[in-house]
């Protein structure tokens, strides 16, 4: 897997509703959301990483993953304009990988594990995306194709949606067990409720 695929963990949201910014919001007593998606993908030997953060939280990420994670390269692409939306840190992200694969990760679902992402990667193929469901739901992450990060790229403007560029791809199903693929947390009462032993905190 990891000479072929990568990974874009899409952090440059302004965190608005939570008041915190969504990296560093703790995951368990050792790690934070950052830490915990971060090293699953290295888990999955995933080598080529990119994160997609905002001007305000630049400096921290980087200090962080530096301490962190001193051994791996730091691969930060700064969106100046997060009020332009998801597609367009997608799109920043994906000019910045070389594989023929990418997963997109958001940085408010924590709860990707190494066997999902596995899974994932063996069933993907050219000219397709691989998508986990719960009940028949869409969760996350998705796992595209090097046919949609060529299309993504080639897109202009800033009216896009990844899920309506998804439906002109096929998709490959996977079934998962775990409903927390589906979850989004973008507030502190989302965060309590998946989280309530922890406090929202920033490193």
């Amino acid at each position: 897997m990891k000479n072929s695929i990568s990974a874009i963990i899409l952090a440059a949201g302004q965190s608005e509703r939570m008041n915190q910014p969504k990296p560093f919001l703790l995951f368990d007593e050792k790690r934070n959301f950052l830490d915990k998606i971060n090293g699953t993908y290295i888990s999955a030997d995933i080598q080529q990483i990119i994160l997609v953060v905002n001007p305000a939280i630049e400096s921290d990420v980087k200090r962080f993953m530096e301490n962190k994670y001193p051994d791996q390269p730091v691969n930060i692409v700064v969106n100046l304009y997060p009020e332009k939306g998801r597609f367009y840190s997608i799109r920043l992200g994906l000019e910045k990988t070389d594989s023929s694969f990418c997963y997109i990760q958001n940085i408010d679902n924590p709860f990707v594990t190494t066997e999902l992402l596995i899974e994932m990667g063996k069933r993907v193929k050219q000219g397709t995306y691989v998508a986990p469901v719960y009940k028949k739901k869409k969760g996350h992450p998705v796992l595209i194709s090097g046919e949609l990060i060529d299309h993504c790229r080639m897109l202009k403007g800033d009216d896009y949606n990844l899920r309506k560029e998804l439906n002109k791809f096929e998709e490959i199903k996977l079934d998962w067990t775990d409903k927390n693929i589906l979850a989004n947390i973008n507030t502190d009462e989302e965060y309590q409720k998946y989280f309530p032993s922890c406090e929202v905190f920033m490193k």
